[in-house]
C-alpha cells in the first residue's frame, strides 16, 4: 500500500495519535486487485510500549468486486528505530516485529471464503508506504 504523510494528531492522555492516508496500493496472490484511494491507518504511537495500529480501507479485484478490509495489529521495535519509522526513516525488517489480524467483507459470493477464515498478516514499513503478507490461519 502506498500512504500520504502522517496527520498529526498529537498527544493524548494514551499516546501520539496520527492518521496516515492510503493512496492505493496492489493485491497479489489468491486475489488480484488494487487498493483503493479510501481509507487510513490510525495509529497511537507509544515511545516504550508497542504502537496500535488500525486500517480501514478497501480494494477492488481484477474482476470489479469490492472488498472492505479493517486490519488491526502492533508494531513493536527499539525506542530508537520506532523514532525512524515515525521520521519516515527506512529501518530493517527484522528490527520491527509488524503483526496484524485483518477480517474482510464483501458482497461477492466467490469471496465469501475472505469472511469466513481467520487471517493474520506480517508486516513491513516502507518510507511511503505498508507491504503486508496475509495468511489464511487453519
Amino acid at each position: 500500500m502506498d500512504v500520504e504523510s502522517p496527520i498529526e494528531v498529537g498527544e493524548t492522555g494514551d499516546g501520539k495519535r496520527r492518521s496516515i492516508p492510503i493512496l492505493g496500493g496492489t493485491v497479489t496472490g489468491r486475489c488480484e486487485g488494487t487498493v483503493l484511494e479510501a481509507g487510513a491507518d490510525y495509529q497511537l504511537y507509544r515511545k516504550r510500549r508497542p504502537t496500535e495500529l488500525g486500517a480501514k480501507y478497501a480494494f477492488e479485484t481484477t474482476d470489479g468486486s469490492r472488498v472492505y478490509v479493517e486490519n488491526w495489529g502492533i508494531r513493536v521495535a527499539a525506542p530508537e528505530t520506532k523514532q525512524r519509522l515515525r521520521d519516515g526513516e527506512p529501518v530493517e525488517s527484522e528490527d520491527v516485529y509488524f503483526c496484524s489480524v485483518p477480517e474482510f467483507g464483501t458482497p461477492d459470493p466467490d469471496l465469501q471464503w475472505l469472511e469466513e477464515n481467520v487471517f493474520v498478516a506480517a508486516g513491513i514499513r516502507q518510507p511511503n508506504g505498508v507491504r503486508l503478507a496475509v495468511y489464511q490461519a487453519g
